[in-house]
């Protein structure tokens, strides 16, 4: 795989992978961290390769991620584990529809996961299995396991205690991705995943509890997962706005609301792009065969061959055969 470049370290059940341009970063996550869904939309021209950095273990997983274009980046985390996200970067962010500041520690709440939309920009999340967060908490606090209940969506840090935070959790990132002569085969028992996880209980402890974003009954997040739904229902076949509000049970405007507020676009639009973010994800690992572009512009539903090769080429800077043709199998 050319312009890539891996460090992969298995210790024990620990992995951490370290790769400087990937342009889907699905096929790198859920193999790893445990997650249902993790894709990237990219919204507007731009250079479309990310670097990504990755821990995963049976306790705790770190999901580092640098975008070099607008993008809406989607983690659907698995019931089981519970996650928090932060971000940083010279252009603005929204997470599940807020504006993110960089004090906060955004929690999944009540939540399935996040929706992560805006400029040139790096997220980081962190999964913790359910049951080990609770009972770490609850025995740090002196309190039952079922007393400690896991859903703010997100928790104000001090300015020193977010920097602490970034930087602690940078730091056990980089130490994590080192070769086994870095870190010696001979390590101590204490497992980067207890390290990883140390940092953000200190955190989690000395954080004020932000008021629960989502406690409306129908969150803008909400909304547009209902509509996700109905997109991957539809398997490449045509949507509709009707088709979408229905899926949701609101009204347009309130659609249109959700998805400017959680993903920067309307509804339609958003999931136009999405098509084409899909098909050029279909084309990074097609063959090079007559036909391969119509085949994947047609798998995602654009049936406009026109349209297709004109849109495709003003989002990626690019003709889909030269992604076709380009050397990132």
């Amino acid at each position: 795989m050319n312009n890539v470049s891996r460090s992969i370290t298995h210790r024990r059940t620990e992995h951490a992978v370290s790769v400087e341009a990937v342009v889907d970063y699905r096929s790198f996550a859920e193999p790893l961290l445990p997650v249902a869904e993790a894709s990237v939309t990219q919204l507007q021209p731009g250079a479309s390769p990310s670097n990504l950095a990755i821990f995963s273990s049976d306790k705790v997983s770190v999901l580092g991620l640098t975008h070099h274009a607008a993008s809406v980046g989607v983690v659907i985390i698995n019931p089981d584990c519970y996650s928090f996200m932060w971000w940083d970067g010279p252009e603005e962010c929204r997470i599940n529809g807020e504006l993110a500041e960089q004090q906060v520690l955004y929690a999944q709440g009540h939540q399935d996961g996040f929706h992560a939309a805006g400029g040139i920009r790096r997220t980081t999340g962190i999964s913790v299995r359910r049951d080990h967060l609770a009972s770490t908490l609850a025995a740090l606090k002196g309190v039952y396991t079922e007393d400690i209940h896991l859903d703010r969506s997100a928790l104000r840090l001090t300015a020193e205690g977010a920097r602490r935070f970034r930087n602690d959790m940078d730091a056990l990132m980089k130490s994590a991705i080192l070769s086994e002569q870095a870190l010696g085969p001979d390590a101590p028992n204490a497992s980067m995943s207890d390290a990883f996880l140390g940092v953000l209980i200190d955190a989690y402890m000395n954080a004020t509890p932000e008021k629960d974003l989502y406690a409306r009954s129908r969150a803008p997040e909400q909304i547009v997962r209902k509509a996700e739904e109905r997109y991957y229902e539809a398997e490449g076949r045509p949507i509709s706005l009707a088709d979408l509000c229905v899926a949701a049970g609101v009204s347009q405007s309130a659609l249109y609301r959700a998805f400017h507020s959680v993903c920067d676009l309307a509804p339609l639009a958003y999931f136009h792009k999405r098509r084409l973010t899909d098909a050029r994800r279909l084309l990074l690992k097609a063959p090079l065969d007559r036909g391969a572009v119509k085949n994947a512009a047609l798998s995602v539903g654009l049936t406009e061959m026109g349209r297709f090769s004109r849109d495709y080429r003003q989002l990626f800077g690019e003709t889909p055969s030269a992604t076709l043709s380009r050397d990132w199998h």
